[in-house]
C-alpha cells in the first residue's frame, strides 16, 4: 500500500494547487479565469518574481519508523535540490549527492522519484503557470467566497476536474477539490497561511482522499528562511495517516542555499 501512496500523495503540492504540477499558455477565451488567476498571485510570494533566478541546496531527510511506539526517525541519503529560470519557466530537478556516490542506480532514481513529488514545494509556479492550460467558469458561492471551476482544454480520458475556493476578500485559495478518472477519485485540501514579505504563503495543508475503501488524511507543514533578499522553504514536515493510523511520516531541509549563481 505504501507504494500506492508514494505515487499519489502531495495533494499540495499535487493539488500539488498552486503547489500542483505545472502547466502552460493562457486561453483568450477565459479572460476573466485569466485575470482572476493573475490577481491571486499578486497576493502570493513567489522568490522567482523577486528576481530569484537560481536556487541550490543541499537536501536531507528523514522518515520516521512508524512501527515504533516513540517517535523515532531514520536518516535518508543525502540529496540536493537545484533550480534555474530558464525562459520564465523554473527548471527544477533533485540531484545525487557527491556523499552518496555508492548508492545504486535503483536505488537513487527510487529516492529521486519520492523527492520529486517536492519539487513545486520547495519552488512553487505560479496559480497562472498552472492553470493556463484549464478552461472553466467562476461561479458565486457566498458572500466574500467564489468558486473556479476547472478542466483541462486538451484532456478528453483520464480528466482530472478541479474546484478553487476562493477567499474573496484575502485573495487566496482556501480549499480544493479535485475529481479524477484514476484513484483516488475525489481529493479534498485545505490550506492555511502565514505571511512572508507581505503576501500569503502556505504553512499547512490539509486533503483527504479514498483508496480501496480507506481513507487517507494527508497533512504537511512549512518553515520558511530568509536568505540574502529572498523568503524561501527551509523545513516541510509530512504525515500521512490511514483510517487514523499513522502510516508514513517524512522530514526534509533545504540547507546552505545558494541563490543567483553564475553557473
Amino acid at each position: 500500500m505504501n507504494s500506492i501512496i508514494l505515487s499519489r500523495h502531495l495533494v499540495l503540492f499535487l493539488l500539488s494547487l498552486f503547489y500542483l504540477s505545472s502547466i502552460a499558455s493562457a486561453s483568450n477565451a477565459q479572460p476573466e479565469i485569466k485575470n482572476l488567476l493573475i490577481k491571486l498571485d499578486k497576493n502570493y510570494y513567489y522568490p522567482q518574481k523577486k528576481g530569484l533566478t537560481s536556487i541550490f541546496a543541499e537536501l536531507l531527510w528523514e522518515q520516521q519508523d512508524t512501527s515504533s511506539d516513540k517517535i523515532k526517525f531514520f536518516k535518508k541519503p543525502d540529496f540536493q535540490f537545484k533550480g534555474k529560470l530558464e525562459n520564465n519557466i523554473y527548471i527544477k530537478k533533485i540531484i545525487p549527492s557527491a556523499e552518496n556516490s555508492n548508492l545504486l542506480d535503483a536505488e537513487k532514481t527510487e529516492y529521486i522519484n519520492v523527492l520529486n513529488n517536492y519539487l513545486d514545494a520547495f519552488l512553487p509556479n505560479t496559480l497562472y503557470q498552472k492553470f493556463s492550460n484549464y478552461e472553466g467558469q467562476i461561479k458565486n458561492q457566498q458572500k466574500k467566497s467564489l468558486v473556479i471551476h476547472l478542466r483541462e482544454k486538451a484532456s478528453i480520458e483520464n480528466t482530472t476536474k478541479y474546484k478553487l475556493f476562493i477567499d474573496t476578500e484575502k485573495l487566496r485559495i482556501s480549499k480544493i477539490h479535485i475529481r479524477q478518472n484514476q484513484e483516488p477519485k475525489n481529493i479534498e485540501g485545505e490550506f492555511f497561511y502565514t505571511r512572508r514579505g507581505g503576501q500569503w504563503v502556505v504553512a499547512e495543508t490539509i486533503s483527504e482522499y479514498m483508496v480501496s475503501s480507506q481513507t487517507y488524511t494527508e497533512k504537511t507543514e512549512y518553515s520558511y528562511k530568509r536568505e540574502n533578499t529572498f523568503w524561501l522553504v527551509n523545513k516541510i514536515k509530512q504525515t500521512i495517516k490511514q483510517d487514523g493510523h499513522l502510516i508514513l511520516s517524512y522530514r526534509l531541509q533545504l540547507n546552505d542555499y545558494k541563490v543567483n549563481f553564475a553557473k
